[in-house]
């Protein structure tokens, strides 16, 4: 084990994971699950993208223009995932349950969709190689997402 410049420690060897997370405090837990699901599989959270294995755009619907947001930071990822097709990038959160089929139309470099209510399963897609699995059932209406799940179209990750 080492420690980085930034004070964490790392696994020599382990795979790094990249979360950005957008919004609100439900997507911060949420993340945080993630990271720890993530860390069950050998991941170690990075503090930026160039240096990771997995990149995870946690998304936010309630946000404004959540879903251009998402669009562009997909956009700027392109020449990263070019350069590195082994690189795997995730959308996860409220705009990947509503929108994940059009996310994967719109922007191909995506590897794997998931919402809200499939985050345990999450290392077991990344193995598998599952593209998405839809987010059933949805958060109630007491939850951060408003919008309802759409299905989504499953696609291998290599």
């Amino acid at each position: 084990m080492t420690e980085t410049a930034q004070g964490e420690k790392t696994v020599e060897g382990a795979k790094k994971l990249f979360i950005k997370t957008y919004g609100c405090q439900m997507n911060v837990y949420d993340s945080q699950r993630m990271a720890e699901a993530m860390g069950s599989e050998g991941y170690v959270l990075t503090e930026t993208a160039e240096d990771a294995d997995m990149v995870l755009l946690n998304t936010c619907h309630i946000r404004e223009k959540a879903a251009e947001k998402l669009y562009s930071d997909l956009g700027r990822l392109k020449p990263l995932k070019a350069e590195r097709p082994d690189l795997k990038i995730g959308v996860a959160g409220c705009v990947a349950q509503a929108e994940g089929a059009e996310i994967q139309r719109r922007m191909p470099l995506v590897d794997l969709v998931v919402g809200p209510q499939a985050y345990h399963r999450l290392p077991k897609m990344v193995r598998e190689g599952a593209g998405s699995i839809p987010s059933f059932p949805p958060r109630t209406s007491s939850s951060i997402c408003r919008n309802p799940p759409r299905p989504v179209v499953r696609r291998p990750l290599s």
